[in-house]
């Protein structure tokens, strides 16, 4: 039996990388009593999926895992023990049953939607920095790792970009649509970065990002 779950990594966990929120799901399946189906091998593991992972910093409303279970349960049990399982800062939204032959969801992920927080930007700056943005073909990023630096197109994987909106104290919001090909995608972050060659000044790390939703394709 396959299960897809939904569930919130809200505010309090934002900070949480994407392997802590991998162990905090993990336990609390285990406590829940998931039935879970173990991998083979000499370091059998949870078959336990997850998609389009999250960043440090970023919260994410609608978030999902799928889970291979040993025998059939009824989901309204299962959504029941995970909900009351899962520490604060997380919340399910929906436990859902799925064809045993139900392929990968990453393959099915088109693009994510961000809701963008910024401190100390001007609105009118932030829409002039993004309008240049956008204008352009290509706008290379450069991601720095342990052992490589490899150089993204964060203008390919930018498809929209809302209103800008004044918060008022000192605080601009903007949402963005990021595309999603093959499993890759640009971190909003990133494209925050990137701005700074388009007249804007902003540090990306004060940004509060959330994911608000996650749009799939046919």
């Amino acid at each position: 039996m396959k299960v897809r779950t939904a569930y919130e990594k809200g505010d309090r966990v934002r900070f949480l990388s994407h392997l802590d929120v991998a162990r905090v799901i993990q336990i609390a399946v285990n406590r829940a009593g998931w039935p879970v189906e173990m991998s083979q091998g000499f370091s059998p593991r949870p078959k336990l999926s997850f998609y389009a992972p999250l960043p440090a910093g970023t919260a994410g409303m609608e978030e999902y895992f799928d889970a291979d279970l040993r025998s059939p349960r009824g989901l309204s049990g299962l959504a029941k023990g995970l909900s009351e399982s899962l520490p604060n800062g997380f919340c399910l939204r929906e436990v859902k049953g799925l064809p045993d032959k139900e392929g990968s969801l990453e393959s099915k992920i088109a693009a994510s939607i961000y809701a963008v927080d910024l401190l100390g930007v001007e609105p009118r700056a932030l829409s002039q920095a993004l309008r240049r943005f956008l204008d352009e073909e290509t706008v290379t990023f450069d991601v720095v790792r342990p052992n490589e630096t490899k150089k993204v197109d964060v203008r390919h994987f930018l498809l929209e970009v809302g209103e800008v909106r004044d918060l008022g104290e000192g605080r601009t919001a903007v949402d963005m649509m990021v595309k999603h090909e093959e499993g890759r995608t640009a971190r909003p972050q990133w494209i925050l970065s990137s701005l700074r060659a388009f007249g804007l000044e902003l540090d990306p790390r004060e940004a509060i990002i959330d994911r608000r939703k996650i749009i799939f394709g046919k």
